[in-house]
């Protein structure tokens, strides 16, 4: 199964999932984007800025201490009109899953999906 494929499936078996896309973060590319409808190419940079940020940048240094200075593999981005989960498979992957959910989406499905998914990517090289 291809990385569109696993992206698609995840997106429709995670009810509340608008957008989930695969990325490199230290290049700041999309690689591979699984949307319910179309985003501007500029919601998809800005998407990836903010996962680097949060998962490898300034966010994730900051939250390093209390992390035991590990890392995070995973953050939680919660507004008022969409929750954003972005998961690295370890902490040292540039790589890593975005997705873009309703505010009132099941997250703990949604993370289980995301890290069943970027599992899978990551296991198919």
């Amino acid at each position: 199964m291809d990385v569109t494929e696993i992206l698609n499936e995840m997106r429709i078996e995670a009810s509340g999932c608008d957008l989930v896309a695969f990325a490199d973060l230290s290049s700041r590319m999309m690689l591979c984007v699984s949307p319910a409808g179309q985003r501007p190419q500029e919601e998809l940079d800005v998407l990836t800025e903010v996962a680097a940020a949060s998962l490898s940048g300034p966010l994730a240094e900051s939250a390093a201490p209390l992390l035991d200075a590990r890392a995070p593999v995973e953050a939680i981005a919660l507004t008022s009109i969409d929750a954003r989960i972005f998961l690295k498979p370890d902490a040292d992957a540039s790589e890593a899953l975005i997705c873009i959910c309703a505010p009132d989406a099941n997250i703990e499905k949604i993370l289980s999906c995301g890290r069943d998914a970027l599992g899978r990517i990551v296991a198919n090289g």
